[in-house]
Protein backbone atom coordinates (compact mmCIF):
# COMPACT_ATOMS: atom_id res chain seq x y z
CA UNK A 1 0.00 0.00 0.00
CA UNK A 2 1.06 3.62 -0.53
CA UNK A 3 1.07 5.29 2.87
CA UNK A 4 1.86 8.75 4.21
CA UNK A 5 2.41 10.26 7.63
CA UNK A 6 -1.16 11.58 7.43
CA UNK A 7 -2.41 8.01 7.09
CA UNK A 8 -0.46 7.11 10.20
CA UNK A 9 -1.97 10.01 12.14
CA UNK A 10 -5.51 9.03 11.15
CA UNK A 11 -4.86 5.38 12.01
CA UNK A 12 -3.47 6.39 15.41
CA UNK A 13 -6.56 8.43 16.18
CA UNK A 14 -8.83 5.62 15.04
CA UNK A 15 -7.09 3.19 17.38
CA UNK A 16 -7.16 5.72 20.22
CA UNK A 17 -10.93 6.02 19.81
CA UNK A 18 -11.57 2.28 19.24
CA UNK A 19 -8.96 0.17 21.06
CA UNK A 20 -11.20 -2.93 20.81
CA UNK A 21 -11.26 -2.68 16.99
CA UNK A 22 -8.94 -5.27 15.49
CA UNK A 23 -9.22 -3.54 12.14
CA UNK A 24 -7.78 -0.38 13.69
CA UNK A 25 -4.83 -2.32 15.10
CA UNK A 26 -4.17 -4.03 11.76
CA UNK A 27 -4.42 -0.77 9.85
CA UNK A 28 -1.84 0.89 12.11
CA UNK A 29 0.51 -2.10 11.80
CA UNK A 30 0.17 -2.16 8.01
CA UNK A 31 0.87 1.58 7.71
CA UNK A 32 3.97 1.26 9.86
CA UNK A 33 5.16 -1.49 7.54
CA UNK A 34 4.39 0.53 4.41
CA UNK A 35 6.32 3.52 5.81
CA UNK A 36 9.33 1.35 6.51
CA UNK A 37 8.97 1.53 10.30
CA UNK A 38 9.99 -2.11 10.60
CA UNK A 39 10.40 -2.37 14.36
CA UNK A 40 7.10 -0.56 15.03
CA UNK A 41 5.27 -2.76 12.50
CA UNK A 42 6.66 -5.95 13.99
CA UNK A 43 5.78 -4.86 17.51
CA UNK A 44 2.23 -3.98 16.45
CA UNK A 45 1.67 -7.32 14.69
CA UNK A 46 3.17 -9.21 17.64
CA UNK A 47 0.89 -7.31 20.03
CA UNK A 48 -2.18 -8.04 17.93
CA UNK A 49 -1.22 -11.71 17.72
CA UNK A 50 -0.64 -12.09 21.45
CA UNK A 51 -3.91 -10.31 22.22
CA UNK A 52 -5.70 -12.62 19.79
CA UNK A 53 -4.11 -15.68 21.38
CA UNK A 54 -5.27 -14.63 24.84
CA UNK A 55 -8.76 -13.92 23.50
CA UNK A 56 -9.05 -17.24 21.67
CA UNK A 57 -9.02 -15.67 18.19
CA UNK A 58 -6.70 -18.36 16.90
CA UNK A 59 -6.81 -17.61 13.18
CA UNK A 60 -5.82 -13.98 13.78
CA UNK A 61 -3.01 -15.02 16.12
CA UNK A 62 -1.69 -17.53 13.57
CA UNK A 63 -1.95 -14.96 10.75
CA UNK A 64 0.12 -12.47 12.74
CA UNK A 65 2.70 -15.14 13.50
CA UNK A 66 2.94 -16.29 9.88
CA UNK A 67 3.13 -12.71 8.62
CA UNK A 68 5.93 -11.89 11.06
CA UNK A 69 7.76 -15.04 10.01
CA UNK A 70 7.47 -14.04 6.35
CA UNK A 71 8.93 -10.64 7.28
CA UNK A 72 11.90 -12.44 8.83
CA UNK A 73 11.06 -11.42 12.39
CA UNK A 74 11.97 -13.78 15.25
CA UNK A 75 8.70 -12.70 16.85
CA UNK A 76 6.84 -14.83 14.31
CA UNK A 77 8.12 -18.27 15.36
CA UNK A 78 7.86 -17.24 19.02
CA UNK A 79 4.19 -16.33 18.61
CA UNK A 80 3.44 -19.52 16.68
CA UNK A 81 5.05 -21.61 19.42
CA UNK A 82 2.85 -19.91 22.00
CA UNK A 83 -0.29 -20.50 19.91
CA UNK A 84 0.57 -24.18 19.43
CA UNK A 85 1.37 -24.64 23.12
CA UNK A 86 -1.97 -23.03 23.95
CA UNK A 87 -4.36 -24.70 21.54
CA UNK A 88 -2.89 -27.97 20.24
CA UNK A 89 -3.93 -31.23 21.90
CA UNK A 90 -2.57 -31.24 25.42
CA UNK A 91 -2.19 -27.46 25.52
CA UNK A 92 -2.57 -25.87 28.90
CA UNK A 93 -4.77 -22.89 28.10
CA UNK A 94 -7.81 -24.27 26.27
CA UNK A 95 -9.81 -24.34 29.50
CA UNK A 96 -10.45 -20.65 29.08
CA UNK A 97 -8.68 -19.36 32.19
CA UNK A 98 -5.68 -17.10 32.55
CA UNK A 99 -2.74 -19.23 33.78
CA UNK A 100 -2.09 -18.97 37.51
CA UNK A 101 0.33 -16.18 38.33
CA UNK A 102 -0.02 -14.44 34.96
CA UNK A 103 -0.46 -10.65 35.14
CA UNK A 104 -3.90 -9.34 34.29
CA UNK A 105 -5.16 -5.99 33.07
CA UNK A 106 -8.62 -4.42 33.48
CA UNK A 107 -11.32 -5.53 31.06
CA UNK A 108 -11.71 -2.02 29.68
CA UNK A 109 -8.75 -0.33 27.96
CA UNK A 110 -7.11 2.71 29.53
CA UNK A 111 -7.81 6.13 28.11
CA UNK A 112 -4.74 7.41 26.32
CA UNK A 113 -4.94 11.15 25.58
CA UNK A 114 -3.17 12.57 22.56
CA UNK A 115 0.43 13.47 23.33
CA UNK A 116 3.19 15.46 21.77
CA UNK A 117 5.94 14.41 19.41
CA UNK A 118 6.05 13.21 15.83
CA UNK A 119 3.25 11.03 14.40
CA UNK A 120 5.52 7.99 14.72
CA UNK A 121 6.27 8.78 18.35
CA UNK A 122 2.59 9.28 19.16
CA UNK A 123 1.66 6.00 17.47
CA UNK A 124 4.49 4.25 19.32
CA UNK A 125 3.33 5.57 22.71
CA UNK A 126 -0.27 4.53 22.01
CA UNK A 127 0.72 0.98 21.04
CA UNK A 128 2.87 0.67 24.17
CA UNK A 129 0.03 1.64 26.54
CA UNK A 130 -2.82 -0.14 24.78
CA UNK A 131 -0.60 -3.13 24.04
CA UNK A 132 0.06 -3.67 27.75
CA UNK A 133 -3.69 -3.83 28.29
CA UNK A 134 -4.40 -6.00 25.23
CA UNK A 135 -1.83 -8.66 26.07
CA UNK A 136 -2.56 -8.94 29.81
CA UNK A 137 -6.34 -9.13 29.86
CA UNK A 138 -8.24 -11.75 31.84
CA UNK A 139 -10.55 -13.73 29.54
CA UNK A 140 -13.07 -16.02 31.22
CA UNK A 141 -14.06 -18.21 28.29
CA UNK A 142 -11.85 -19.23 25.40
CA UNK A 143 -13.29 -21.46 22.65
CA UNK A 144 -11.26 -24.39 21.40
CA UNK A 145 -9.70 -24.26 17.95
CA UNK A 146 -10.93 -27.42 16.17
CA UNK A 147 -8.29 -27.32 13.45
CA UNK A 148 -5.40 -27.21 15.95
CA UNK A 149 -6.96 -28.91 18.97
CA UNK A 150 -7.34 -32.15 17.01
CA UNK A 151 -3.57 -32.29 16.38
CA UNK A 152 -0.55 -32.98 18.56
CA UNK A 153 1.84 -30.08 19.07
CA UNK A 154 4.26 -31.30 16.34
CA UNK A 155 1.33 -31.85 13.98
CA UNK A 156 -0.18 -28.43 14.68
CA UNK A 157 3.21 -26.76 14.26
CA UNK A 158 3.74 -28.50 10.91
CA UNK A 159 0.29 -27.53 9.64
CA UNK A 160 0.64 -23.90 10.73
CA UNK A 161 4.02 -23.84 8.99
CA UNK A 162 2.41 -24.24 5.54
CA UNK A 163 -0.26 -21.58 6.07
CA UNK A 164 0.05 -18.30 4.18
CA UNK A 165 -1.52 -15.05 5.38
CA UNK A 166 -3.24 -13.27 2.46
CA UNK A 167 -5.07 -9.95 2.32
CA UNK A 168 -8.05 -9.32 0.01
CA UNK A 169 -9.69 -5.90 -0.54
CA UNK A 170 -13.43 -5.39 -0.25
CA UNK A 171 -15.22 -6.84 -3.27
CA UNK A 172 -12.47 -9.29 -4.22
CA UNK A 173 -13.52 -12.81 -5.20
CA UNK A 174 -11.59 -15.28 -3.06
CA UNK A 175 -13.23 -18.46 -4.38
CA UNK A 176 -15.00 -18.79 -7.72
CA UNK A 177 -17.56 -21.40 -8.78
CA UNK A 178 -16.08 -24.15 -10.93
CA UNK A 179 -12.46 -23.50 -10.00
CA UNK A 180 -10.41 -26.42 -8.62
CA UNK A 181 -10.33 -26.78 -4.86
CA UNK A 182 -6.67 -26.47 -3.96
CA UNK A 183 -6.87 -24.79 -0.57
CA UNK A 184 -8.82 -24.45 2.65
CA UNK A 185 -9.24 -20.92 4.01
CA UNK A 186 -9.36 -19.74 7.62
CA UNK A 187 -10.75 -16.23 8.09
CA UNK A 188 -8.36 -14.31 10.35
CA UNK A 189 -10.19 -10.99 10.19
CA UNK A 190 -13.23 -9.60 8.42
CA UNK A 191 -16.44 -10.82 6.78
CA UNK A 192 -17.07 -12.66 3.50
CA UNK A 193 -20.25 -13.42 1.56
CA UNK A 194 -21.02 -16.87 0.18
CA UNK A 195 -23.31 -17.19 -2.86
CA UNK A 196 -24.34 -19.72 -5.48
CA UNK A 197 -25.85 -18.50 -8.73
CA UNK A 198 -28.07 -15.62 -7.56
CA UNK A 199 -28.72 -17.07 -4.11
CA UNK A 200 -26.81 -15.66 -1.18
CA UNK A 201 -26.09 -18.51 1.22
CA UNK A 202 -24.91 -16.31 4.06
CA UNK A 203 -21.95 -14.55 5.61
CA UNK A 204 -18.88 -15.89 7.39
CA UNK A 205 -17.01 -13.94 10.02
CA UNK A 206 -13.62 -13.90 11.73
CA UNK A 207 -12.56 -17.39 12.79
CA UNK A 208 -14.68 -19.29 10.25
CA UNK A 209 -13.40 -21.85 7.77
CA UNK A 210 -14.45 -21.90 4.15
CA UNK A 211 -13.49 -23.92 1.10
CA UNK A 212 -13.65 -27.19 3.02
CA UNK A 213 -16.73 -28.55 1.21
CA UNK A 214 -14.98 -29.00 -2.12
CA UNK A 215 -11.75 -29.91 -0.36
CA UNK A 216 -13.32 -32.80 1.54
CA UNK A 217 -15.55 -33.84 -1.35
CA UNK A 218 -12.80 -33.72 -3.96
CA UNK A 219 -14.90 -31.58 -6.30
CA UNK A 220 -14.56 -28.16 -7.86
CA UNK A 221 -15.83 -25.08 -6.04
CA UNK A 222 -19.61 -24.94 -5.74
CA UNK A 223 -20.01 -21.40 -4.39
CA UNK A 224 -18.51 -17.94 -4.79
CA UNK A 225 -16.87 -16.32 -1.77
CA UNK A 226 -16.43 -12.54 -1.90
CA UNK A 227 -14.82 -10.19 0.60
CA UNK A 228 -17.48 -7.94 2.15
CA UNK A 229 -14.73 -5.69 3.50
CA UNK A 230 -10.96 -5.75 3.59
CA UNK A 231 -10.18 -9.22 4.92
CA UNK A 232 -7.18 -11.24 6.05
CA UNK A 233 -7.24 -14.99 5.53
CA UNK A 234 -4.97 -17.96 6.08
CA UNK A 235 -4.65 -20.17 3.01
CA UNK A 236 -3.87 -23.83 3.71
CA UNK A 237 -2.85 -26.05 0.76
CA UNK A 238 -5.02 -29.11 0.17
CA UNK A 239 -2.01 -31.42 0.18
CA UNK A 240 -1.00 -30.22 3.63
CA UNK A 241 -4.50 -30.89 4.95
CA UNK A 242 -4.54 -34.37 3.38
CA UNK A 243 -1.13 -35.23 4.83
CA UNK A 244 -2.11 -34.01 8.28
CA UNK A 245 -5.45 -35.83 8.15
CA UNK A 246 -3.74 -39.11 7.28
CA UNK A 247 -1.41 -38.80 10.25
CA UNK A 248 -4.07 -37.47 12.61
CA UNK A 249 -7.49 -39.10 12.00
CA UNK A 250 -9.13 -36.71 14.44
CA UNK A 251 -8.45 -33.84 12.04
CA UNK A 252 -10.16 -35.71 9.20
CA UNK A 253 -13.16 -36.28 11.47
CA UNK A 254 -13.31 -32.60 12.43
CA UNK A 255 -13.20 -31.47 8.80
CA UNK A 256 -15.74 -34.07 7.66
CA UNK A 257 -18.22 -33.13 10.39
CA UNK A 258 -17.72 -29.43 9.73
CA UNK A 259 -18.19 -29.95 6.01
CA UNK A 260 -21.36 -32.01 6.52
CA UNK A 261 -22.84 -29.30 8.75
CA UNK A 262 -22.08 -26.64 6.14
CA UNK A 263 -23.38 -28.83 3.31
CA UNK A 264 -26.69 -29.40 5.05
CA UNK A 265 -27.06 -25.73 5.92
CA UNK A 266 -26.46 -24.74 2.29
CA UNK A 267 -28.80 -27.43 1.04
CA UNK A 268 -31.76 -26.19 3.06
CA UNK A 269 -31.39 -22.81 1.35
CA UNK A 270 -31.08 -24.08 -2.23
CA UNK A 271 -32.96 -27.36 -2.64
CA UNK A 272 -36.60 -27.25 -3.72
CA UNK A 273 -37.18 -30.32 -1.56
CA UNK A 274 -36.27 -28.54 1.69
CA UNK A 275 -37.04 -24.88 1.19
CA UNK A 276 -40.77 -25.17 1.88
CA UNK A 277 -40.36 -27.25 5.04
CA UNK A 278 -40.43 -25.86 8.54
CA UNK A 279 -37.14 -25.85 10.44
CA UNK A 280 -38.15 -28.77 12.68
CA UNK A 281 -39.19 -30.80 9.64
CA UNK A 282 -35.88 -30.08 7.89
CA UNK A 283 -33.83 -31.05 10.92
CA UNK A 284 -35.74 -34.31 11.37
CA UNK A 285 -35.28 -35.20 7.72
CA UNK A 286 -31.63 -34.21 7.38
CA UNK A 287 -30.67 -36.17 10.48
CA UNK A 288 -31.59 -39.38 8.64
CA UNK A 289 -29.54 -38.71 5.50
CA UNK A 290 -26.14 -40.32 5.10
CA UNK A 291 -23.33 -38.59 3.22
CA UNK A 292 -21.74 -40.36 0.24
CA UNK A 293 -18.53 -39.28 -1.51
CA UNK A 294 -19.05 -40.65 -5.03
CA UNK A 295 -16.26 -40.85 -7.66
CA UNK A 296 -16.81 -39.55 -11.19
CA UNK A 297 -18.45 -42.04 -13.56
CA UNK A 298 -20.38 -43.90 -10.84
CA UNK A 299 -23.95 -44.94 -11.66
CA UNK A 300 -26.02 -44.89 -8.48
CA UNK A 301 -29.48 -45.30 -10.03
CA UNK A 302 -29.89 -47.94 -12.74
CA UNK A 303 -32.60 -47.81 -15.39
CA UNK A 304 -35.02 -50.73 -15.08
CA UNK A 305 -33.96 -51.55 -11.52
CA UNK A 306 -35.74 -50.76 -8.27
CA UNK A 307 -34.28 -47.76 -6.48
CA UNK A 308 -34.67 -47.76 -2.71
CA UNK A 309 -33.19 -44.35 -1.96
CA UNK A 310 -33.88 -40.68 -2.36
CA UNK A 311 -30.71 -38.88 -3.44
CA UNK A 312 -29.86 -35.19 -3.17
CA UNK A 313 -26.89 -33.68 -5.00
CA UNK A 314 -24.83 -31.54 -2.65
CA UNK A 315 -21.72 -30.86 -4.75
CA UNK A 316 -20.72 -31.91 -8.23
CA UNK A 317 -22.81 -32.73 -11.31
CA UNK A 318 -24.82 -35.78 -12.28
CA UNK A 319 -26.22 -36.91 -15.64
CA UNK A 320 -29.60 -38.55 -16.22
CA UNK A 321 -29.66 -41.09 -19.08
CA UNK A 322 -32.39 -43.12 -20.72
CA UNK A 323 -31.59 -45.91 -23.18
CA UNK A 324 -27.98 -44.76 -23.07
CA UNK A 325 -28.75 -41.19 -24.15
CA UNK A 326 -28.34 -38.17 -21.83
CA UNK A 327 -31.62 -36.39 -21.12
CA UNK A 328 -30.77 -34.05 -18.24
CA UNK A 329 -28.04 -32.82 -15.92
CA UNK A 330 -28.42 -32.27 -12.19
CA UNK A 331 -26.49 -29.85 -10.01
CA UNK A 332 -26.30 -28.98 -6.31
CA UNK A 333 -29.67 -29.00 -4.56
CA UNK A 334 -31.38 -31.34 -7.02
CA UNK A 335 -33.27 -34.38 -5.72
CA UNK A 336 -33.46 -37.58 -7.75
CA UNK A 337 -34.96 -41.03 -7.29
CA UNK A 338 -38.20 -39.77 -5.80
CA UNK A 339 -40.45 -41.36 -8.46
CA UNK A 340 -39.37 -44.95 -7.87
CA UNK A 341 -39.07 -44.29 -4.13
CA UNK A 342 -42.71 -43.26 -3.88
CA UNK A 343 -44.23 -45.60 -6.48
CA UNK A 344 -42.02 -48.63 -5.91
CA UNK A 345 -41.66 -49.00 -9.70
CA UNK A 346 -38.36 -49.56 -11.45
CA UNK A 347 -36.32 -46.47 -12.29
CA UNK A 348 -37.12 -45.02 -15.70
CA UNK A 349 -33.59 -43.65 -16.17
CA UNK A 350 -30.04 -44.10 -14.96
CA UNK A 351 -28.20 -41.41 -13.00
CA UNK A 352 -24.39 -41.15 -12.92
CA UNK A 353 -21.86 -38.70 -11.55
CA UNK A 354 -20.15 -36.57 -14.19
CA UNK A 355 -17.47 -35.47 -11.71
CA UNK A 356 -16.62 -36.35 -8.11
CA UNK A 357 -19.71 -35.56 -6.10
CA UNK A 358 -21.05 -35.43 -2.57
CA UNK A 359 -24.53 -36.95 -2.35
CA UNK A 360 -27.01 -37.29 0.47
CA UNK A 361 -28.87 -40.60 0.57
CA UNK A 362 -32.12 -41.41 2.39
CA UNK A 363 -33.43 -44.99 2.51
CA UNK A 364 -37.03 -45.79 1.67
CA UNK A 365 -37.67 -47.05 5.22
CA UNK A 366 -36.30 -43.85 6.79
CA UNK A 367 -38.23 -41.77 4.28
CA UNK A 368 -41.49 -43.52 5.25
CA UNK A 369 -40.90 -42.92 8.96
CA UNK A 370 -40.19 -39.22 8.49
CA UNK A 371 -43.01 -38.73 5.96
CA UNK A 372 -45.58 -40.08 8.40
CA UNK A 373 -44.52 -37.55 11.03
CA UNK A 374 -44.12 -34.65 8.60
CA UNK A 375 -46.89 -34.55 5.97
CA UNK A 376 -45.35 -31.48 4.34
CA UNK A 377 -42.44 -33.61 3.21
CA UNK A 378 -44.74 -35.96 1.31
CA UNK A 379 -46.48 -32.97 -0.25
CA UNK A 380 -43.15 -31.64 -1.53
CA UNK A 381 -42.04 -35.02 -2.84
CA UNK A 382 -45.35 -35.53 -4.63
CA UNK A 383 -44.90 -32.14 -6.30
CA UNK A 384 -41.45 -33.24 -7.43
CA UNK A 385 -42.85 -36.52 -8.74
CA UNK A 386 -45.51 -34.76 -10.80
CA UNK A 387 -43.00 -32.23 -12.15
CA UNK A 388 -40.44 -34.93 -12.97
CA UNK A 389 -42.99 -37.19 -14.69
CA UNK A 390 -44.24 -34.25 -16.76
CA UNK A 391 -40.69 -33.39 -17.76
CA UNK A 392 -39.95 -37.01 -18.62
CA UNK A 393 -43.02 -37.28 -20.83
CA UNK A 394 -41.98 -34.12 -22.66
CA UNK A 395 -38.49 -35.49 -23.21
CA UNK A 396 -39.74 -38.82 -24.53
CA UNK A 397 -42.30 -37.05 -26.77
CA UNK A 398 -39.56 -34.84 -28.21
CA UNK A 399 -37.50 -37.94 -28.94
CA UNK A 400 -40.38 -39.68 -30.74
CA UNK A 401 -40.88 -36.65 -32.94
CA UNK A 402 -37.39 -37.18 -34.32
CA UNK A 403 -38.21 -40.66 -35.68
CA UNK A 404 -38.93 -40.51 -39.42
Amino acid sequence: MTATVEHLTRATERLRAHPHDQGAWLELAAIHHALGNTEDAELAFATIGEGARIGGQVALAVACGRHLAELGSVRGPELIDQVVDTFAAGGGYTTGRTPTGAPTAPEEPPEVPAGTGTPVEQARALVAKLGAWLTQRHVDRIPRAPLLSSLSKPGARALVGVMTARAFPAGAVIIEIGHPATSLYWLAHGTVKVARDKTELGELHTGAFFGEIALVGGTTRTARVTASEDVWVLEIPARAIETAAQRFPKLAEVLANHARTRLLANLTRTSELFRALEEDDRDALLARFSTQLVPAGTTFIHEGQVNDHLWVVVTGRCQVQSAGSPIAELGPGAAVGEISLVSGAAAVASVSTVEPAVLLRLSKSDFSVVAKKHPKLMEEVEKLVVARETANRALFQDASDLIV
